[in-house]
């Protein structure tokens, strides 16, 4: 099959879909928006193209002009720099130890008339400084004993690369005013003719700094030039730096600035080149009008083919866009506003069909399920208020009995001041109004029944109470603690001829209160603590009414509903040693902010 033909058939069978409008508007698009926007497009690039071409030429030939004015004003001074080194009269003179003034000045007056310059070399005021390291020179007339710049910047400098020649760029600091200061170039040099005599040489040739600056900025240049010397900025045609001035920072460039290294007398450079006014602002505004004009011109029939959709078409899709999704009591709401008679309107008014059948659904069968679900939880409540009354005839029951067997043993006082106890206990659960109380007041209600079981038991029982500071006002179900207080009194005081122990724990670690309950009592085998954690991690109300355990597993259901099913539990014991009960109450599950 030829695939031509079948492209073919499947472009017609497509457009044949398509209503008239929706064919307008891919004509539209097709023939007059993408041509244009190519067009557009491939102008900018090449006009954008071209004027880099020329701006990094241009840029390329303004750094290869300043960086030749660099070497054309320093040639000479360094043509006389290498004279000097290479003068074996110079390294002679300066090598020789002189038995005095006279000695030594009628040996430089023969060298002097050898030379073919002098300490000022007259240009532009730079001159000559030769210093060695021999006691008999005499300072003065461009030569100097070398313990006078020792301690120089540009002498240490000099010294510690394995350069012998060397182009410094340096701020004399001078010991005057203000007019001492300035910038210099200095081109240095390490005489090493005769460099084993013990004798070590050093040159120092000064130009001026100012006279550099104005060959550099006489150029006819326009573009923005900027020599750095690493971190320093050493030349600028922007604006004068200033010769009494200190070096400044050098500016930090993009990556894209065109920059140029190069070297001065072994020195390296970096020159950057910025376009100035005549760079590529200039070129492109050169086509500006022509551009502008293509622009608006395209923009202007956008804009009018835009309009003329928006009117027709445009305009009512973005209201029954706006219309969808519209909750009110949990019921869509319909467009009321169709407007037309065309594809638009027969959609929305399916749309409205379709919000009505909804509507009746909500009402039959979401809202509905809701209501079952809320009777459902209205039983489960019910039915855990209950259980709540299941836990006060049992505890109470054991606390009776307790001043019972005390009325019996000891006299009206005993009996009397263990009542007060129990009207602490009474007057504190009455005046709990809701499920949830701080861990204070929940550790209140224990420390009286620990007390009053202390009656009881005597000397049998002992135990301790630790609350952290920052944990009582943390909120828990009321009798959750007491209540597994109360099943380590059973367990290993109760069933336990000798002395028990329970020791009673709140503290906070990380994100999680923890509630620890330990007692040394009878244990459990690995076998029953098995089945116990099994029943924990599935208590249910309907697990309750069996009447097994329902004390703690009433306290761990409370627990997981409050939590959500967040809160950890963990039981461990051992025959004849104890249990220990382990709760762990994400911090994020309990009010802090309660005002007591």
């Amino acid at each position: 099959m030829n695939p031509f033909r079948s492209i073919d058939r499947k472009i017609k069978t497509y457009l044949s879909k398509l209503r008239f409008k929706e064919k307008i508007r891919l004509l539209f698009v097709l023939c007059i928006v993408v041509p244009v926007v190519l067009m557009d497009v491939i102008i900018l690039v090449i006009v954008y193209k071209g004027k880099e071409d020329d701006m990094e030429a241009e840029l390329r030939e303004t750094a290869y002009a300043e960086e030749y004015a660099f070497e054309k004003h320093l040639e000479y001074p360094a043509t006389i720099a290498d004279n000097i080194i290479k003068s074996k009269m110079m390294v002679d003179f300066l090598n020789t130890r002189y038995e005095g003034p006279y000695d030594y000045y009628e040996s430089w007056y023969e060298m002097q008339k050898g030379l073919l310059f002098d300490a000022n070399m007259g240009i532009g005021g730079a001159k000559v400084n030769i210093y060695a390291d021999n006691p008999t020179i005499l300072n003065g007339s461009g030569y100097y004993r070398m313990e006078m710049v020792e301690e120089e910047r540009w002498f240490r400098e000099l010294y510690r690369g394995k350069e012998s020649k060397k182009l410094v760029f340096d701020y004399d600091r001078g010991n005057g005013g203000i007019l001492d200061k300035k910038r210099r170039i200095l081109i240095l040099a390490r005489l090493s003719r005769g460099a084993y005599n013990g004798c070590r040489k050093a040159l120092c040739l000064e130009l001026d700094f100012s006279d550099f600056e104005d060959v550099l900025r006489n150029l006819d240049i326009q573009d923005q030039v900027y020599v750095c010397d690493e971190s320093r900025l050493i030349f600028t045609n922007r604006n004068n730096l200033g010769e009494t001035e200190p070096f400044e920072t050098a500016p930090v460039f993009n990556d894209d600035v065109f920059h140029q290294d190069f070297a001065l007398y072994g020195h390296r450079l970096t020159m950057y080149v910025l376009p100035g006014e005549s760079g590529a602002g200039a070129a492109l505004s050169q086509n500006a009008v022509i551009i502008l004009i293509m622009m608006i011109l395209n923009f202007a029939m956008l804009a009018l083919m835009t309009f003329l959709l928006n009117s027709s078409m445009v305009d009512r899709i973005r209201h029954m866009e706006g219309s969808f999704g519209i909750v009110r009591d949990g019921m869509l709401q319909p467009i009321e506003d169709i407007g037309g008679n065309d594809e638009i309107a027969s959609l929305i008014d399916n749309y409205n069909v379709m919000a009505d059948h909804m509507n009746e659904l909500v009402n039959t069968v979401y809202k509905g399920k809701m209501q079952a679900q809320e009777m459902d939880i209205a039983k489960q409540n019910a039915e855990l208020l209950a259980l709540h009354s299941q836990i006060n005839p049992h505890f109470l029951f054991n606390v009776l009995e307790s001043i019972r067997m005390h009325s019996l043993l000891k006299g009206e006082k005993e009996t009397a001041e263990m009542v007060g106890r129990l009207a602490v206990m009474e007057r504190t659960y009455v005046n709990w109004g809701d499920d949830e109380i701080p861990v204070n007041k929940e550790m209140e209600f224990v420390d009286a029944y620990l007390n009053l079981q202390k009656y009881r038991f005597g000397e049998r029982l002992t135990y301790r109470v630790s609350v952290e500071d920052n944990c009582g006002d943390f909120l828990i179900p009321k009798l959750t603690i007491v209540t597994f207080v109360e099943n380590a009194c059973e367990h290993a005081i109760e069933k336990k001829a000798a002395k028990g122990f329970i020791f009673v724990r709140v503290y906070q670690e990380k994100e999680m209160l923890h509630i620890e309950v330990e007692d040394t009592g009878m244990g459990m085998d690995e076998e029953k603590l098995a089945e116990m954690m099994r029943q924990v991690e599935n208590v249910s109300i309907d697990q309750l009414r069996e009447k097994k355990h329902i004390g703690i597993m009433n306290a761990f259901l409370r627990l997981k509903m409050v939590t959500h099913g967040e809160a950890e539990i963990e039981i461990d014991s051992e025959v004849g040693l104890g249990t220990i009960i382990r709760i762990g109450i994400p911090v994020g599950k309990t009010n802090k902010e309660l005002v007591l």
